[in-house]
């Protein structure tokens, strides 16, 4: 079974891309590696309505927890000729675990923790 689950602090601002009409927006999140020093910086990738509520909603700084699946990626690169690879957590759900440091301008748009903005 392909299932992640992590707990995090966006480590960059969310970035909204649109591939053939279809809404994707990405992210690093920075997990702590608990007794040891320093986080690891995982790519997180979300699609459609989702991602437009996480671009509008999210900021760096947000404690999120992530649960979703793993997709690995290979190819070669096309100036170079080196393999490369890539690891990234497809988003299937984002909890948000507090609220935003400003409030949003409208009632109807608030967040509350732990809730899905949609």
């Amino acid at each position: 079974m392909n299932n992640v689950t992590l707990v995090g602090r966006l480590a960059t601002e969310p970035r909204l891309e649109e591939t053939n009409g279809n809404p994707i927006c990405t992210f690093r999140l920075a997990v702590d590696r608990g007794r040891t020093e320093g986080a690891d910086f995982i790519p997180i990738k979300c699609f459609g309505t989702p991602a437009e509520q996480h671009h509008k909603y999210l900021s760096k700084g947000r404690l999120v927890s992530i649960t979703g699946r793993l997709s690995h990626s290979q190819w070669k690169d096309k100036e170079t000729g080196d393999h490369r690879e890539r690891y990234e957590v497809i988003g299937n759900y984002v909890g948000y675990l507090e609220s935003p440091k400003s409030e949003p301008n409208t009632e109807s748009s608030e967040v509350k923790p732990g809730e899905e903005p949609f």
